[in-house]
């Protein structure tokens, strides 16, 4: 708002209607007849007209709330303790009381009617007049008194409209550990992580709705998705500020006794969206679902009475409480589009220094937004030193930045394997590179082609690893992982099955919202526990169980990233399910020819062999399988470092037997080791 002096007819006034306050206790005291007399200066009060030409303030206040002339009188008398000790002192007079500065709801009645008519007057002070039900004023009752009446409250102005009529800018002073107000630059619409289309929509609409309706958006994304950079890049469009309110911190701080409710917060940073024009950006709106019985209404109702534009933003859908709040726009920024996350790459890469090439892959493999994105490449920058960050560190950054949520929900595995280590038949392992290309591709076949317009459903990457224990299904698991420089996941089924009814769901609804926003590869090893046949209906438990079944086949298809299902019990899975899958790869037990290529792998080519170990007989007569197979090479490298020497046939042989007994098995006669210890003491 502009500037401009005040202009003296406001303190004119003010200073004859304390003369004639004066005047009229003055008839009172000798006895005249209450309301007689104007003292002599009614006819020389500078009008209200004059005062809101002059006075842009007192314009807004009487304009936004149709006030009339007696109620502007109220906030006038109200005004007068803030603007000047004197008045403060002269109304303690008035009242015969040195207490008390302000004036009293009684003070005020004989300012503005004579006795005949205070009583209807009172009708200023009710809860749902203009004065206090737009929090213009508030009434404090005198400490002093133990039961008072509503002629010894006293009349106190709102900080807020005292900043309004003395032309006290900034932000008001009670907002400042909830809200910010800021100034956005324009030019940064196009970077919001939404569709181009659906970027000019929204600016349209928005501009089109300025200065005539409320306009109401909501932005749902996770943290960093850019929800803040979208208000600040539409206000800087629309040419207004941006006066940001943190809804959540509102509501996480009680109010003291007597206190601010978070309505009245709420409701004052309304109205200093009005006093600058300015787009009110409502962070952590979704909290208003998890408010106490009527909070959630009431604030729902504050937003709904704004006539100005506003952005809500927060984690989840938005459901308003009673359903109050109509016309909400939503606008999902959980999964920026392609050009989005490249754009923003390139930027970030560019200002670091980095080669702006790896951006195509970094935003096809990770969905995060901008904030990730800038965090991600900062990480990466540190990391690297004085040189620019590799692709290698883009990645890890990448990794670590977008999957820190989810490892609260599940174990993270480091994969330390690669397609060397995986020995499988060549069909199996065609279909471990057909997964990894499924998932590098995925932006040329589903976006480039078009069959995102065809196949509404399952775009992401669904397998199933079946086969028996040790075949190699977490170790392929690893390889894909690293192959595609994706984190993985392992799900720990004992923090997922409940017991409660719905419980289960909720705890699979989490990891998969957690790791779509990570873009990790969830693992569910076991998988048969959670993913079992449904069953015939006998009872309760029968029908909840097969509900569940049905929520997961459902949760399944709709999940984006990887997610890999290994089971030793194929057969048990829901047939359903299983026609969900794009792949099912098979992990046989291994033949000889694989079980010589397992022994082969398993002993690093550091590890000190004996020539005359025979890899050969032990493929042929130890039939085990492959994580089996590593498990005597190790205990074999142990017993060999023990001895001095290098692993020969008698260390595997001993080795051979301890995993035997391990797996309750009779080992074959021809393959009884001399006993580790005479072993060793014989070395």
């Amino acid at each position: 708002m502009p500037d401009p002096t005040i202009p003296a007819a406001m303190f004119d006034r003010l200073d004859l209607v304390l003369h004639r306050l004066s005047e009229t206790f003055a008839v009172e005291a000798d006895g005249g007849i209450d309301g007689d007399t104007d003292g002599g200066t009614g006819a020389d009060l500078p009008s209200w007209e004059l005062i809101t030409e002059q006075h842009p303030g007192w314009r807004w206040l009487r304009a936004s709330y149709g006030l009339d002339e007696t109620e502007l009188d109220v906030l006038l008398l109200a005004l007068a303790p803030e603007v000047d000790l004197r008045y403060a002192r002269r109304l303690a007079r008035l009242q015969d009381d040195p207490g008390s500065c302000r004036p009293t709801v009684d003070l005020v009645l004989r300012l503005l009617a004579p006795l005949p008519e205070r009583l209807a007057a009172r009708a200023l002070f009710r809860t749902d007049g203009a004065l206090l039900a737009n929090r213009l004023i508030a009434l404090e009752p005198d400490p002093r008194l133990i039961a008072p009446v509503l002629p010894t409250h006293h009349v106190v102005i709102d900080e807020q409209v005292v900043d309004v009529v003395l032309h006290q800018g900034g932000l008001d002073r009670r907002l400042t550990r909830c809200a910010s107000l800021t100034r956005p630059q324009a030019g940064r619409w196009a970077q919001v992580s939404l569709p181009a289309g659906e970027r000019d929509r929204l600016l349209a609409a928005a501009r089109a709705a300025a200065g005539r309706r409320p306009w109401r958006l909501y932005l749902q994304g996770p943290a960093g998705s850019g929800r803040r950079t979208a208000a600040a890049a539409l206000a800087g469009e629309l040419g207004v500020p941006l006066l940001r309110v943190d809804l959540a911190a509102v509501l996480a701080c009680p109010a003291p006794a007597g206190g601010d409710r978070a309505e009245d917060v709420l409701a004052r940073a309304v109205r200093e969206a009005l006093l600058h024009g300015a787009l009110l950006h409502v962070t952590g709106a979704d909290s208003i679902i998890d408010a106490p019985a009527g909070v959630g209404e009431a604030l729902t109702g504050t937003l709904a009475d704004h006539p100005g534009p506003t952005v809500l933003s927060g984690s989840r859908a938005w459901v308003p409480s009673g359903g109050c709040l109509p016309g909400v726009i939503s606008a999902d920024l959980a999964s920026p589009p392609f050009e989005v996350r490249r754009d923003a790459w390139r930027r970030e890469l560019a200002s670091a220094g980095a080669d702006p090439h790896v951006a195509e892959d970094l935003a096809a493999l990770f969905r995060a937004g901008p904030g990730p994105i800038a965090d991600a490449v900062a990480m990466a920058v540190a990391g690297a030193g004085d040189t620019p960050p590799g692709r290698q560190e883009l990645f890890a950054a990448a990794r670590g930045r977008s999957a820190h949520h989810l490892r609260d929900l599940a174990h993270r595995i480091d994969p330390g394997y690669d397609w060397s280590n995986l020995v499988l038949p060549e069909d199996s392992l065609g279909q471990l590179h057909d997964l990894c290309r499924r998932v590098r591709f995925a932006r040329t076949v589903w976006h480039d082609w078009g069959f995102e317009r065809t196949i509404a459903h399952g775009r992401g990457v669904t397998a199933l690893f079946a086969g028996p224990s040790g075949t190699g299904k977490t170790m392929a698991a690893e390889v894909i992982a690293a192959e595609l420089g994706l984190e993985l996941f392992a799900i720990d089924l004992s923090t997922v099955i409940s017991k409660y009814i719905g419980e289960t769901e909720k705890n699979l609804e989490r990891i998969f919202t957690a790791a779509a926003e990570a873009d990790a590869i969830l693992m569910f090893d076991e998988a048969d526990a959670l993913f079992g046949k449904r069953s015939q209906v006998r009872d309760a438990h029968d029908r909840y169980a097969n509900v569940e079944t049905a929520y997961l086949l459902q949760r399944m298809e709709r999940y984006p990233g990887v997610a890999v299902l290994a089971t030793n019990l194929r057969t048990h899975l829901d047939e359903a399910f299983t026609r969900r899958l794009q792949f099912v790869v098979e992990f046989p037990f291994p033949d000889e020819a694989h079980r010589r290529r397992i022994w082969e792998v398993s002993f690093p080519g550091e590890a000190p062999r004996h020539p005359e170990l025979d890899l050969d007989a032990f493929a042929r007569e130890v039939r085990l399988a492959g994580g089996n197979i590593r498990n005597v090479a190790l205990h074999a490298a142990f017993l060999a470092a023990a001895d001095g020497g290098r692993i020969c046939q008698e260390h595997v042989r001993a080795a051979v037997a301890h995993e035997y007994r391990k797996l309750g098995r009779v080992l074959p006669e021809a393959l009884a080791p001399i006993e580790a210890d005479d072993l060793i003491a014989a070395g």
